[in-house]
């Protein structure tokens, strides 16, 4: 069998003076990467691509809102410095902007060598890192884009792999995404989304789903999931998932996050004026949890409604909570003071919430929807449910089965001590507040 032989990497001179390196990370500026980028164009051999990747760190905002700037510029360090340690000579790494960083890779021959390439990265720079004796689930997203297949110039080619990285990171984290053209036409759109979303609270574009939980043994709905949608004149009916990003860049997140508490509690406390005292569940991100903020939201909401603190429960992902667990105790101490029930949604997704569970005061824990899609054919999952279900009863808090879509899935699940019941299988019971 023929040895495949390394990838042959042509001499580019590098810019070496000092004022040319980012001062925090110690990688080269923005500046000296694209001009040695365009130097890697020219030098590229014939047959020969030049990768460029555009990778953006994970939750570098929620460790600078959450633990301060300091040990945010180390979480970041950090994070460079494995990159940089993934890279051979003759590969080209600076710092883009605040949480963005450019890689460059000559000597590609087959595109299918930039995805081993970018799983050593994702890999690396996925390692937890601890900061101040806690744990971060560091993360990143690469998108990529490949001279001459994406573009010729270094703008064309910056500007697609940016392209690439906006659409990995909508798909969640530690993604990557290779450019492809029809994003081209999604950057137009998220582009003309983004602008449009800037006015949809001024004007009330936004509507509430509720999602309606049901008591395993009885059936009757106890609890509502209250979902933000928005309901535009372009775009249409839209969930959270394709608008979020754009709220994000908008800076807009503690304004849906208040509009979205004090309309559910509004929307709640009616009901119970007329004898229905349905629980509101509302989902909030842990950057919104912990902005500093938000406990004022809470007391505003409720204080606005006059909704007892009781039907109102907050909902933080199990992943979440991990980007800063020991802010998250102190906080979900403070709201069950208030009476605000708590609650943990995506337990046992991979995180390591189940050391932290004793001390966190909550009241409900929402399954993973991973173990739900396989809970009939899947024996390790239905160990986990049947482990979480006793585990959880033990400290008295209640399970949430979600993603249901099936009659026989929500029989086993019941079967199982499930305490809650939400899915697809009960869309019909849905029910859409608009203005």
């Amino acid at each position: 069998m023929q040895q495949s032989s390394p990838r042959f990497q042509p001499h580019v001179p590098m810019v070496s003076a000092p004022a040319c390196h980012d001062e925090l990370t110690g990688l080269t500026t923005r500046k000296v990467g694209a001009q040695q980028l365009e130097m890697q164009i020219a030098a590229a051999p014939e047959g020969d691509r030049v990768a460029v990747l555009h990778i953006d760190v994970d939750q570098l905002k929620e460790v600078n809102h959450s633990l301060g700037l300091e040990l945010g510029d180390i979480y970041l360090q950090r994070i460079a410095r494995r990159i940089r340690h993934c890279l051979v000579d003759g590969e080209i790494v600076s710092r883009l902007g605040s949480d963005e960083i450019l890689v460059v890779v000559p000597g590609i021959r087959q595109p299918e060598e930039v995805s081993a390439i970018v799983e050593r990265l994702l890999d690396r720079a996925g390692q937890p890192i601890e900061l101040a004796g806690q744990t971060v689930l560091a993360s990143c997203c690469i998108g990529a884009s490949l001279f001459p297949d994406h573009g010729r110039t270094v703008n064309e080619l910056m500007r697609h792999a940016n392209l690439a990285r906006c659409q990995a990171q909508r798909l969640g984290r530690r993604r990557y995404q290779l450019f492809t053209p029809e994003l081209l036409d999604d950057d137009f759109d998220y582009c003309a989304l983004r602008s449009a979303f800037q006015g949809a609270l001024d004007r009330g574009e936004l509507e509430l789903l509720y999602r309606p939980m049901l008591c395993a043994r009885s059936g009757q709905v106890v609890a509502v999931s209250a979902l933000p949608r928005w309901r535009s004149a372009r775009f249409g009916g839209l969930e959270p998932e394709r608008w979020m990003a754009a709220a994000a860049d908008n800076g807009q997140l503690a304004d849906i996050c208040l509009w979205v508490l004090e309309n559910a509690c509004q929307h709640a406390s009616s009901w119970f004026e007329v004898g229905v005292g349905l629980r509101v569940v509302v989902h909030v991100s842990i950057a919104g949890l912990l902005d500093g903020g938000f406990l004022e939201r809470v007391d505003l909401a409720l204080g606005r409604s006059g909704l007892p603190p009781e039907l109102l429960e907050i909902e933080v992902t199990e992943g979440g909570l991990m980007q800063d667990i020991h802010g998250a105790v102190t906080l979900f101490e403070q709201l069950k003071a208030k009476g605000v029930r708590l609650s943990v949604d995506g337990f046992g997704s991979g995180y390591t919430v189940l050391g932290h569970l004793s001390r966190l005061p909550v009241g409900t824990l929402k399954l993973s929807e991973l173990f739900i899609h396989e809970c009939l054919d899947n024996p390790r999952h239905q160990a986990i449910i049947r482990a979480v279900i006793g585990m959880a009863h033990a400290l008295d808090i209640e399970v949430v089965a979600n993603g249901i879509s099936t009659r026989q899935q929500a029989d086993f699940l019941r079967q199982q001590g499930c305490d809650l019941l939400q899915g697809s299988l009960w869309a019909r019971m849905e029910y859409l507040h608009t203005r």
